[in-house]
């Protein structure tokens, strides 16, 4: 299992075919039933502009416990005649010290497995280092061809280190559906194909670098009041050479609005992979002294592995996958114009 990292928690869950299966029914056949609920509800035309939305989170700590974590996001949406753009960037990074030791003052002698008599010491407090880093970057351009229904394309780009991805572009298209378009309520789910470039920390020879894929979007927002909102996306990406080769990022979020330009918001992110990266670590043996005849030196003593207690022997490296789902809760100010 991965160790634990400050801001974030995982938690490792299996989605089989079944599960993809229900996702792709819902994202068709939901939107459409709500579309015909609401066809009757009088439309609000948005008027061709942009807007721009920023999050911004940071949380440091000092004294016994070295910690920074930065976080931030920003979107920000063109809105033509029949065409949309929209550019977004999203970054979480951390910083954490080890802990504090002491270390002997330089010049002390003593013999090869003892230990000194008299000693002084100094406090080192080691640097902060980064502990966790998570980029993404995507642009995405839409034009209606008719009414809710429309074409796309962008590409993106993302780094996650502690999920083993050093590196991965995505580029896609297809068509999709505009099923709700109102000032207080949105929703459109999109339908296309991608080719992936991705590099992991760890190389894996069962997992293939580059192939061509099939994309699943959904975008919802809903505005509940004047001071209250929530929104929605959904992005399955899926190797069509190996289907069990894919991915899932999901956001659901809520904000409140303080101002006309500041709000405060709470967001939950689920980052899945179903073949998760590698990962190296230390292969470590527990073992006790066992000697069957009783008589030191007699040449038959041997290690014997233990649970519990004995001595650690460390017997090199090995590998191991990541965990499957990283799980990022946040709660931000988000200025908007």
């Amino acid at each position: 299992p991965a160790a634990p990292h400050p801001g974030r928690a995982d938690v490792c869950f299996c989605v089989g075919r079944t599960a993809t299966r229900l996702v792709v029914t819902a994202l068709v056949l939901c939107p459409a039933q709500l579309a015909a609920q609401t066809s009757s509800a009088a439309a609000d035309d948005d008027a061709p502009g942009w807007n721009n939305a920023a999050e911004l989170s940071i949380v440091r700590t000092g004294g016994n416990a070295e910690t920074q974590t930065l976080g931030f996001s920003n979107t920000l949406r063109v809105r033509g005649t029949r065409d949309r753009l929209r550019l977004r960037f999203d970054g979480v990074r951390s910083r954490a010290g080890d802990e504090r030791y002491l270390l002997v003052a330089p010049g002390v002698r003593f013999q090869p497995g003892g230990r000194p008599d008299e000693f002084e010491t100094v406090v080192v407090r080691p640097p902060q280092e980064p502990d966790v880093e998570q980029y993404f970057l995507e642009g995405r351009y839409e034009r209606e061809l008719g009414e809710h229904f429309l074409w796309h394309a962008g590409a993106s780009w993302d780094r996650n280190n502690d999920a083993g991805i050093r590196n991965r572009t995505i580029v896609f298209g297809g068509v999709g559906n505009t099923w709700i378009d109102r000032e207080s309520t949105g929703l459109a789910t999109a339908y296309g194909v991608s080719y992936t470039s991705r590099e992991e920390l760890v190389a894996d020879s069962a997992k293939a670098d580059h192939f061509a894929g099939l994309r699943i979007d959904s975008d919802y927002r809903q505005r509940f009041g004047t001071i209250t909102s929530v929104d929605g996306t959904l992005t399955l990406n899926v190797n069509v050479t190996d289907p069990s080769d894919y991915s899932l990022n999901t956001v659901s979020g809520a904000a409140v609005t303080m101002t006309d330009h500041l709000s405060l918001r709470v967001s939950l992110q689920w980052l899945y992979e179903h073949q998760p990266a590698f990962e190296e670590a230390a292969i470590v043996a527990r073992v006790a002294l066992r000697d069957p005849d009783g008589a030191p030196g007699s040449g038959d003593e041997l290690f014997e592995t233990v649970a519990d207690g004995g001595v650690a022997i460390d017997l090199g490296r090995g590998r191991l996958r990541k965990d499957g789902l990283d799980t990022i809760l946040r709660t931000a100010l988000v200025i908007s114009f």
